[in-house]
């Protein structure tokens, strides 16, 4: 893996299991996040992306939010969500 990307897994607000890949210095490319997530655990993932202006992010805790980031979700976990919540 790249200097200066950490990956680590942790849960949402929701209790749903992500996959956290940040970057230190710089933007993160697809194919760097694409490179992290499989050589954490290959599986299929679903990206969130933080698309907010800097002013917006008033309302919301973003203090521990440097550098660039993404959440990844597992493509399976939201299928079996979305089929319990139809």
């Amino acid at each position: 893996m790249k200097r200066g990307i950490e990956v680590r897994p942790d849960y949402d607000p929701a209790g749903q299991w992500i996959l956290k890949i940040r970057k230190a210095r710089g933007r993160l490319t697809l194919e760097e996040i694409r490179q992290a997530a499989t050589e954490y655990d290959q599986d299929f993932y679903m990206l969130v992306i933080r698309a907010m202006d800097d002013d917006i992010s008033q309302y919301y805790t973003v203090d521990d939010l440097e550098g660039d980031f993404v959440t990844l979700y597992r493509a399976d976990d939201f299928f079996k969500w979305r089929e319990r919540n139809g």
